[in-house]
C-alpha cells in the first residue's frame, strides 16, 4: 500500500510540470495531497511491525525523518 501510494505520487508530482490552468492546478494539488496518506500508514505499519515497548520510538523516529525531509526542502527550494 505504501509503495502504492508513494508511485501515485510521483505520477501526478511529476504531471505538475505541465499545469497550465487553475483546474489543472487543483486536480494535479488535490492529487498530490492524497500522496500525503503515507504517512498515515507509515505510523500503522510501525505500529504493527515494532515491540509494544519500543513503538513509541520507531513512530516517532519514522515522522520525524519525514519532518526533516520536508524542512530540507524547504530551506533549498528556489521561490
Amino acid at each position: 500500500v505504501q509503495c502504492g501510494l508513494m508511485i501515485f505520487g510521483a505520477y501526478w508530482v511529476g504531471l505538475s510540470s505541465i499545469i497550465f490552468s487553475d483546474w489543472s492546478f487543483i486536480l494535479i494539488r488535490t492529487m498530490i495531497g492524497c500522496a500525503g496518506a503515507s504517512f498515515v500508514t507509515n505510523q500503522f505499519w510501525c505500529s504493527l511491525m515494532f515491540a509494544p515497548t519500543i513503538v513509541g520510538t520507531a513512530n516517532a523516529t519514522a515522522a520525524g525523518w519525514g519532518n526533516l525531509g520536508g524542512g530540507v526542502t524547504q530551506i533549498f527550494i528556489v521561490w
